[in-house]
């Protein structure tokens, strides 16, 4: 019988080591899936493997998958489109074709699927009731096809959160979805412009939270706009402190400003500038209901992280933004469900990975939306034990390493290993860096898959 092989399977392999000794549960409460379900996909993922074994136990099935290196690839070959992906990827089709001001052939759309006529009509039902939400309707054109109608406000919201959901997800589905709208996405977001938005989350302390990278490129990709004629950096100084006071404090302010005068995203339109702070506002955690107060959800994080986490002493102000986070995020009716697994590149130690999985259990009780990443952030945050010393000698090389983790890394790398941390460098920027600096060694706390080209980088896990 032919295995169909679709984007839980995908998941499912790439959470499969995560928790050795509690993987199944594990991806069962991670991915909402029952246990029969569960196996069952892991069986149909063993049978890509060659020279595979007849009636082996379930657990060596998964030591097999996890040992094998190049299953991966053969599956993202053999992956196709389940139901839940075309459903997202019609939506995603309409917002494109509206963005470019065209109709939809649904032709195309079952020639692409492999699918009836019929099959599609559901799908295109399915994708009007989430459209339903964002107050949006799908028209036909006789002879033309379909398209997306509504309020251009709320196309442009609709536009954003499945964008937003697209560039979470990617990596884990169909090859063709993935790279088609990855190549729209990169049509008005450059590599340069990747590089301003991953510098400015990072010089003002607004990479706390997981995906804000994604968050902020989907905001430009929607809302830039190359015909606008007023801008951010268009504002005087005192113009920009009356947009920005809840965003930068006072010693951040003009280094802002500066940086909006001179970088591409200074190009933002001032007619979309109150999406724009929002979002920043959303990415720094400071974005609130007004009149609800949240020390009782505050409260209730606090004791469970005192039940999970053997320190006594917490960092409120990261709390707090968290809570606002969550709150705002986790609203079942105002948020679209993802599976961020960004989470895996981070190099955790078995202790972390089972307390965090403990809270995630617990969190998800109260949160619907809640993201696991942003659960190790926190967890690792209030892993920090105050010292001051004189850092020295050694780099950390990383990716999507938040700027508030460094001091952390520091303090403790310095604490238990006796080693000081000098500098932490983005991976694109370390060859440039050892060409003009000596370095004794280099280390990283992701799994950045660089030993092909950097043999010297010494891997750590997380928490030190």
């Amino acid at each position: 019988m032919k295995i169909n092989i679709n984007t839980n399977h995908i998941r499912i392999y790439k959470l499969l080591n995560f928790i050795p000794d509690k993987n199944i549960d594990f991806i069962c409460h991670f991915l909402r899936m029952n246990k029969q379900n569960v196996i069952l996909y892991i069986k149909q993922i063993y049978q890509f493997i060659e020279d595979k074994q007849q009636n082996i136990l379930l657990q060596n099935m998964v030591d097999e998958i996890t040992n094998n290196e190049s299953l991966f690839k053969i599956l993202k070959q053999h992956q196709t489109f389940a139901k839940e992906d075309r459903i997202f990827y019609i939506i995603l089709v309409l917002l494109k074709h509206y963005d470019l001001n065209l109709n939809l052939n649904l032709n195309t759309l079952s020639s692409i699927f492999n699918i009836s006529r019929r099959t599609l009509s559901d799908d295109l039902v399915s994708a009007k009731k989430s459209l339903e939400f964002y107050n949006l309707n799908i028209c036909s054109i006789p002879s033309k096809g379909v398209s997306i109608s509504g309020d251009v406000a709320d196309i442009k919201s609709c536009f954003l959160s499945y964008l937003f959901k697209f560039l979470v997800e990617f990596e884990e589905l169909p090859l063709l979805m993935s790279e088609d709208y990855l190549n729209f996405f990169q049509q008005k977001v450059s590599e340069k412009t990747t590089h301003e938005i991953d510098y400015f989350l990072y010089a003002f302390d607004l990479d706390i939270f997981a995906n804000n990278k994604k968050i902020l490129g989907s905001v430009y990709r929607i809302y830039l706009d190359e015909n606008c004629s007023e801008d951010i950096s268009m504002l005087s100084l005192d113009e920009f402190k009356k947009y920005f006071s809840d965003v930068f404090s006072l010693k951040h302010m003009e280094k802002a400003y500066t940086f909006f005068k001179t970088s591409t995203l200074g190009k933002f339109p001032l007619k979309d500038i109150n999406v724009f702070i929002l979002t920043l506002k959303f990415c720094a955690g400071a974005l609130k209901e007004r009149n609800i107060p949240l020390d009782k959800e505050s409260h209730i994080l606090i004791k469970l992280f005192s039940k999970f986490m053997s320190i006594n002493h917490f960092q409120n102000g990261y709390f707090e933004r968290f809570n606002h986070r969550i709150h705002i995020a986790s609203k079942e009716s105002s948020f679209l469900s993802m599976y961020d697994l960004s989470f895996l590149s981070l190099n955790l130690d078995s202790k972390a990975k089972d307390e965090c999985y403990q809270l995630f259990l617990e969190l998800r009780k109260i949160y619907f939306n809640i993201q696991f990443s942003n659960i190790i952030f926190l967890y690792l945050w209030n892993s920090n034990k105050n010292t001051s010393s004189e850092i020295t000698n050694t780099i950390v090389v990383f990716r999507d390493l938040p700027r508030f983790l460094h001091p952390v890394i520091k303090n403790l790398f310095l604490l238990k290993e006796n080693i000081h941390i000098s500098h932490f460098i983005k991976y694109y920027e370390l060859d440039t860096y050892l060409l003009h600096e000596e370095v004794s060694l280099v280390i990283t706390f992701e799994n950045l898959n660089l030993n092909s080209n950097y043999p010297f980088i010494k891997y750590y896990p997380l928490p030190i």
